[in-house]
């Protein structure tokens, strides 16, 4: 089965955030806490940059396949982490003082899971 555009469109989004959120972590990742409120952990926040761009990089590989058989795998993956990273972070709202970013950040992580959840009732639905 085909790999419909919202589906392209939903790995072309998430390539795009994590690529650039995993070269901030990576390349900045002092700047990052201070903007997130957490604390400041240099190589922890730079292995999770290098993940978020290993994300990305899967992201652009899943938006050049063509069929849902060679993506699917791909969009399980994207939900599971957008899941209990959602959870974690809003955990971590919940217990501590965060800034204004923190929520964005949660917000973003709300509206990738949405993506992925429709692409993936999309096909499901598709092919029956």
């Amino acid at each position: 089965m085909e790999i419909s555009k919202f589906a392209k469109n939903s790995f072309l989004i998430d390539a795009l955030v994590a690529i650039i959120y995993g070269l901030v972590l990576l390349l900045l990742p002092e700047q990052h806490a201070t903007l997130m409120g957490f604390p400041y952990e240099e190589f922890a926040d730079r292995y999770m940059g290098s993940l978020f761009i290993g994300f990305g990089v899967g992201n652009l590989l899943a938006y050049r396949a063509a069929t849902w058989d060679q993506v699917e795998l791909v969009v399980i993956m994207n939900l599971t982490f957008l899941v209990v990273g959602l959870i974690v972070a809003l955990y971590c709202i919940a217990v501590a003082i965060l800034p204004v970013m923190a929520f964005m950040q949660a917000g973003l992580m709300l509206f990738l899971t949405f993506l992925f959840l429709y692409s993936y009732y999309e096909a499901k639905m598709k092919k029956t």
